[in-house]
């Protein structure tokens, strides 16, 4: 895999954002992740869509995007995909949402993680943070990534939130322990925050 042209986070972000300010509404309120998806789809197929979130909401998208990317699938109207999302297995749909969330989650999380990289060691190349992030010594930090932006994207309730801000909490202190108990890391966080000392 070739990581030195791959955007970095900040451009496509912007690029996206781009993307999705050029859409009708409502896809133009979109989550940022889903617009490659939703770029992705014929013009004909943006139009169904769109008419069909317009209708049922957007909290629709994933399920649409599911059955549009479905090549068994023939959607020639609204009341097609409308029709196909009423009588979709529930199971079924559930797991191909999951699928299609990992693929378009696991490519904004990479970046986000690679960007963290490179904020803790500046002299870092971007294909350098990218291909580490890719590496089986980063893949339990990266699925920590993954994990979190779910928790706080379904984080409704004040339960949830104080739990989580507990755990990070009890999560940070531990880092904290861990870090002052090794010189080689307290070096290496140096890098980043010069002003770190053993008694943080």
């Amino acid at each position: 895999m070739i990581f030195a042209m791959a955007e970095d986070a900040d451009t496509k972000a912007k690029r996206r954002r781009r993307i999705k300010e050029s859409f009708p509404p409502p896809l133009n309120e979109i989550a940022l992740r889903h617009v490659d998806s939703v770029q992705a789809l014929s013009e004909s197929q943006r139009g169904i869509l769109a008419l069909v979130l317009q209708k049922m909401g957007l909290r629709y998208l994933v399920d649409c995007l599911v059955l549009l990317k479905d090549q068994d699938v023939t959607i020639e109207d609204q009341d097609d995909l409308i029709r196909r999302l009423e009588l979709s297995d529930k199971s079924q749909s559930a797991n191909n949402v999951t699928s299609i969330e990992i693929q378009e989650g696991i490519s904004e999380d990479a970046d986000h993680l690679a960007k963290l990289l490179i904020k803790c060691y500046p002299d870092m190349p971007q294909s350098s943070a990218q291909a580490l992030v890719g590496s089986e010594v980063m893949s339990a930090s990266l699925r920590v990534v993954i994990t979190t932006r779910q928790a706080l994207e379904d984080a409704r309730s004040d339960f949830v939130i104080n739990a989580l801000y507990t755990l990070f909490e009890e999560s940070l202190n531990r880092i904290k322990q861990i870090i002052n108990s090794n010189p080689a890391f307290v070096k290496a966080i140096q890098r980043s925050r010069p002003d770190w000392n053993t008694k943080n």
